[in-house]
């Protein structure tokens, strides 16, 4: 299954600029590019308040550096918040246990912001430059007890799968880690027959 991990012992992954990857046993994560959400605009020189707005995936090389189209911070953030809003809707419907976390804003070191999280995981997004990261991570037991690991070993799979398919509601295509500087790619098409 594309977006999962062999299981075994955490391990520590080195990777270059720009790439994220989990690292537990029962983790895994897809990408969303950039491609599609990135939001570009061009003002119209014929109305003054009219402009054309266009995904990055929709512009063509010359077009991006013709000088006529930039960046739109505003629209790129309300175009990420509505495929997470969709996400997350539709993951919870899939999954009760998973809730939005407390605080709203709820932020893991070296991990990104929470999305959301059940008694055994989080779904944390991060930025990964070319794309976001939206990965299942595993809480940790405190007191280093298998009861934890064991639950997180046989739901992982099943969680990633409603993630892939969440996403694939939402998106035409999602990015798969496959290793140091290798990646894979699932379509619509593929899953959602």
């Amino acid at each position: 299954m594309s977006g999962l991990r062999t299981p075994g012992k955490r391990e520590v992954i080195c990777m270059g600029r720009g790439n994220v990857c989990v690292t537990g046993a029962y983790e895994g994560l897809y990408y969303i590019d950039n491609d599609d959400f990135h939001v570009y605009r061009r003002d119209d020189p014929r109305d003054d308040d009219e402009f054309e707005s266009r995904l990055l995936k929709d512009l063509s090389y010359q077009e991006l550096t013709g000088g006529e189209w930039y960046y739109c911070e505003s629209d790129t953030a309300e175009e990420e918040d509505s495929i997470l809003e969709y996400f997350v809707e539709g993951f919870t419907k899939l999954f009760p246990a998973f809730r939005r976390p407390e605080p709203a804003e709820l932020r893991l070191k070296d991990e990104g912001r929470v999305l959301l999280e059940s008694k055994l995981f989080y779904i944390a997004l991060e930025d990964n430059e070319w794309s976001l990261a939206v990965k299942l991570l595993q809480k940790e037991e405190p007191w280093d007890l298998p009861w934890m690991e064991n639950l997180q070993k046989r739901l992982y799979e099943k969680y990633l799968e409603g993630m892939k398919r969440c996403l694939l509601e939402v998106l035409p295509s999602i990015g798969t880690y496959k290793g140091a500087w290798q990646s894979g790619r699932i379509t619509r098409e593929e899953i959602l027959v």
